[in-house]
């Protein structure tokens, strides 16, 4: 932590300096800063209005990278959760890694309607405090919905656990145990049986069942065990956002070729994930925009040429973007990259104008 930080957590700034902190007049890194801001708001320092106001005006952006990585301790979580109403936001500070139970108790109640479904699903927690539950069945925003899935998880989940999810629940630690599976399957939400599917079309049941029959491939060309791709199909969007945020490489592999935005943020955000899975994911045509923005956000993985190189000559990459980074292409690369038709125009002409610059007038 930042040492101006450490002197206004212990009380030891003068108030002007005090004022101009929380201001954000301080040329602090943006996750200092906002321990900073929590640190004046929770403990209801003289600071706090200063502060909130500091962190309402904080584009979401800057808040985005600010959380990107470890946050401890980890009350700028849940002062975002508070007091910030973006829910791309609001879904990034409550997957990360560092987040709470006791600050999901805490937070729920400022909460927008629209992100409910986050607690709702994060069985881990509510399993942790139950009163998680009440809160939200006691929430304005909450429909009917959301109540009517808090009961079945009273049911079903607090007290009582279906023969044929039990039976299940033991095969996934069994396999856990024996290696076979990574251990996070065995911190997964219980499935629930009764629940309606989702309606898919004759269409997309195909595909699913052309993925289940076709190998699929992790970056370094190794196949994915076939009866673990057929588990996760089974899985259901929370189980899977859950287990994309703490599973092994091979469900990494497989639940990156998701559609759900939710599911590829958390594999972008699994502690766990390579260097070289980071750079098979950037070249990806059909990765969310959003996981290349976090990807351009993180530094470490930033100063690696292959993932520059990959994420400037991906279609999807969004153009402010690609452009910031293009210039630390190699010209050998900016060459092929101004013929390749599925670079955007715009990055091509740019790329061939860079490479005429530097040839000798």
């Amino acid at each position: 932590m930042h040492q101006l930080v450490e002197r206004f957590i212990a009380g030891q700034m003068p108030e002007p300096m005090a004022n101009a902190l929380v201001g954000g007049s301080m040329p602090l890194p943006s996750q200092d800063l906002l321990q900073a801001l929590a640190h004046a708001v929770q403990k209801e320092t003289p600071y706090a209005e200063r502060a909130l106001e500091t962190l309402r005006g904080m584009p979401e952006g800057v808040l985005s990278g600010a959380i990107a990585g470890p946050i401890q301790p980890p009350d700028p979580l849940g002062l975002i959760c508070m007091h910030r109403k973006d829910l791309a936001l609001l879904e990034q500070a409550m997957l990360h890694e560092d987040f709470t139970a006791v600050w999901m108790e805490r937070v729920i109640p400022s909460l927008p309607g629209p992100s409910l479904d986050l607690p709702l699903n994060n069985q881990v927690m509510w399993l942790q405090r139950p009163v998680i539950l009440d809160l939200l069945e006691q929430h304005p925003d909450g429909d009917y919905n959301l109540k009517r899935k808090i009961q079945e998880f009273r049911r079903d989940v607090l007290r009582v656990i279906p023969a044929e999810v039990a039976k299940e629940r033991l095969e996934i630690i069994d396999e856990v145990e024996s290696g076979r599976l990574d251990k996070a399957w065995a911190e997964l939400p219980l499935a629930d049986p009764d629940a309606d599917e989702e309606t898919v079309s004759e269409m997309q049941a195909r595909e699913r069942a052309e993925r289940l029959i076709k190998a699929i491939k992790d970056e370094e060309g190794e196949e994915v065990d076939l009866t673990l791709t057929q588990r996760i199909m089974k899985l259901r969007t929370n189980q899977k956002i859950l287990l994309a945020s703490k599973g092994g490489k091979e469900e990494r592999t497989l639940l990156m070729r998701e559609s759900n935005r939710l599911i590829q943020v958390a594999v972008i955000r699994n502690g766990r994930i390579t260097e070289g899975e980071v750079t098979y994911i950037a070249q990806m045509r059909t990765v969310q925009d959003e996981v290349l923005r976090i990807i351009s956000l993180n530094r470490e993985w930033m100063k690696k040429y292959p993932i520059v190189k990959n994420m400037v000559m991906n279609p999807k990459t969004p153009l402010p973007i690609a452009l910031n980074l293009l210039r630390r292409v190699n010209e050998f690369d900016m060459k092929i990259m101004t013929k390749d038709r599925n670079v955007p125009e715009t990055l091509r002409r740019e790329a061939k104008r860079i490479i005429e610059q530097k040839m000798p007038h």
